[in-house]
């Protein structure tokens, strides 16, 4: 795997590195850049854009941003690996990862710096606000992917996961613990993974990205179906004796639709407006759609796991998980 790095005069010694992976970004990796050059903050901090695309984000990013450090490899590389290599190139000891498809509000960056420095944890993450609105499956893929992250208004409290495209940690928790080789649940086996080992998380519902979904009927059944088939192998660590009784009946995972529909309801209900309300229950029968197509992929990955190994537990949660175009949340 070829690499580049574009040259550029960047700062020494900053107080953040923020992250980017990046693949086939290009219609909107503007955006998101745009957006953080306009963060409002005292601290300094650089960008780091990991990409592996064939389109034409490497030539947005080197003739209009010439102050991002960008990476650039000849071939795809996975959401982990990018954050990874994210990782190793940066400066400063706070690292914030953001994807190409989120759009920070302007004290986005502020807000996660601040509450690392002021709270004894590890890593924090913020919360998710639908970017496309007015989209019937745009809103579909982010009440099923993002509902976890939903912002609201309150304090800061802890958590068990956080999203990777609105996250922040210091630099030697990723160190020592880097992200799985992988597109999909990576983010939640590596912040599941700090919570178990004894290094608190912190939610910070202020601290919000505007997330550009995938549109249209076909690419966002197509995404559930491939969250689905990562979700099997990530609960597989998280989840080990659902995961076993789904194995011993696999059918059951369909009737997890109504359940996970609900949850997602009431969290609407607590955290959303009324309009956002009213909007999810309009919304159910494809939101009904999208979940049972998600259960698929989840089912069919569990087939092929007791095909291949009958009776043994995997050795590697994440053998066999599909890459995706961004970083995903292997929901469920």
């Amino acid at each position: 795997m070829v690499s580049s790095e574009q040259t550029t005069q960047t700062l020494t010694n900053p107080d953040v590195s923020v992250i980017i992976p990046s693949y086939k970004s290009a219609p909107h990796v503007r955006q998101c850049l745009d957006a953080l050059k306009a963060q409002i903050t005292t601290c300094s901090y650089e960008v780091i854009l990991v990409d592996s695309s064939q389109d034409a984000t490497h030539d947005i990013v080197a003739e209009e941003y010439p102050d991002v450090r960008l990476i650039h490899f000849d071939k795809r590389c996975s959401v982990g690996k990018a954050r990874n290599i994210g990782v190793e190139n940066a400066k400063a000891e706070i690292v914030l990862f953001l994807d190409t498809d989120c759009v920070p509000i302007p004290t986005w960056l502020e807000q996660l710096y601040s509450a690392l420095q002021r709270h004894h944890v590890v890593g924090v993450g913020g919360a998710i606000e639908n970017g496309t609105p007015t989209n019937i499956m745009g809103s579909v893929g982010f009440y099923l992917e993002f509902f976890r992250f939903l912002s609201y208004k309150g304090p800061p409290c802890f958590s068990t996961f956080l999203m990777g495209g609105n996250s922040g940690f210091r630099k030697t928790a990723c160190q020592s613990l880097p992200f799985k080789d992988a597109s999909i649940g990576d983010d939640f086996l590596f912040t599941w993974h700090l919570v178990h080992s004894g290094k608190p998380l912190l939610f910070v519902p202020s601290a919000v990205v505007r997330h550009i979904n995938k549109i249209g009927l076909r690419k966002v059944l197509n995404y559930q179906y491939q969250l689905g088939l990562g979700a099997c192998a990530y609960r597989q660590t998280v989840s080990p004796r659902l995961s076993s009784s789904m194995k011993r009946l696999p059918p059951a995972i369909f009737l997890s639709s109504v359940f996970v529909l609900f949850w997602i309801g009431c969290l609407v209900l607590k955290r959303e407006k009324v309009f956002d309300g009213i909007k999810f229950f309009l919304l159910l029968p494809f939101l009904l759609l999208g979940h049972v197509v998600w259960a698929t992929g989840f089912f069919r990955e569990i087939m092929r796991i007791r095909k291949l190994q009958p009776h043994r537990h995997p050795q590697d949660p994440l053998m066999g998980m599909p890459h995706s175009e961004a970083g995903g949340q292997a929901k469920g």
